[in-house]
């Protein structure tokens, strides 16, 4: 328990740390936004979030989710969790669903949201308000992103601890090799295959890495012994990649450390904006981009 606590101690502090040293000069993240931003139109800017990490929109397209760690990024509090928006961003409850850890990424399949919280992925009737289930995986030290293949297969990755999980006929089990991708963080299943934005190699004590992260495809043909990455042509070594999410027939990923956000087509990567450190898992709805910026406590939209 004591080795735990200081692991725990020590990545929040580090996690800190990274995100202070690349705070731009701008102070708001409505301030600090740059780049390319004809290509998006702001519509909306919600404050006071606790360390919000993930939005989702649920099958009607009316509301949104958003999981807020409230703590450190791997505190086990129970201080976690879960608020309720409306898609023209109205607060609807700021404290929808409590009892969390430190929720972050989330994925919604009908009636049903996913919620990765450390080393539990939650099960969520939308129409109940409440946790039905709860899957674990004992060996993983930060459950982080998770997208829902064709089949329902439940994919989760492990940002720390490496490779990714997933949840098949009711079981939780490793899917996809650490030793193969160390350090995975955003998932997508786009045209029957599984995409990863990987936060990079070699990760050092403040959280950058000495290699930046880019974009995989995973072969759905493989097993945990026998793996088949394959990166993206126009999205290598982009940087330390969080969030992925497809509109309009284009990827957009966002870079944690450096508050940078990309659209990537096969041709090309192109920034599109620079926000504040701490830009998380970004996801789309009907030609509508939702941001989670963790150290800012906000929550933004824009129109693709």
């Amino acid at each position: 328990m004591k080795n735990l606590k200081n692991k725990i101690s020590k990545t929040a502090s580090a996690l800190t740390v990274a995100a202070t040293l690349a705070l731009p000069i701008m102070s708001s993240a409505t301030a600090s936004a740059s780049g390319n931003t004809g290509a998006l139109t702001p519509l909306w800017q919600l404050n006071n979030f606790d360390q919000p990490e993930s939005v989702v929109s649920d099958a009607s397209g009316q509301h949104l989710y958003v999981s807020n760690i409230n703590g450190q990024p791997t505190q086990l509090n129970g201080k976690g969790y879960i608020s309720k928006l409306s898609i023209n961003g109205k607060v609807l409850q700021q404290h929808w669903l409590k009892g969390m850890d430190a929720p972050k990424g989330m994925a919604i399949k009908g009636d049903t949201l996913y919620v990765a919280d450390m080393q539990q992925v939650h099960v969520v009737s939308l129409s109940k308000g409440e946790i039905i289930t709860r899957f674990t995986a004992p060996k993983a030290k930060m459950l982080n992103d998770i997208t829902i293949g064709d089949d329902g297969s439940v994919y989760i990755s492990d940002l720390l601890g490496g490779g990714i999980y997933r949840i098949k006929h009711h079981t939780m089990a490793m899917w996809f090799n650490p030793t193969q991708l160390p350090h995975p963080n955003g998932l997508l299943w786009q045209d029957g295959s599984l995409l990863v934005a990987s936060w990079g190699l070699g990760m050092k004590g403040d959280f950058t890495t000495q290699t930046p992260g880019s974009i995989y495809k995973i072969n759905m043909a493989t097993t945990a012994s026998n793996p088949s990455l394959e990166p993206l042509a126009a999205a290598k070594q982009m940087g330390n990649l969080d969030g992925l999410t497809q509109a309009n027939g284009s990827l957009y990923v966002s870079d944690w450390i450096s508050g940078d956000l990309f659209k990537v087509t096969a041709q090309k990567s192109e920034k599109l904006l620079t926000l504040n450190p701490g830009l998380a898992d970004i996801s789309s709805r009907n030609g509508l981009l939702f941001a989670p910026l963790m150290m800012d406590g906000v929550v933004r939209a824009w129109r693709i």
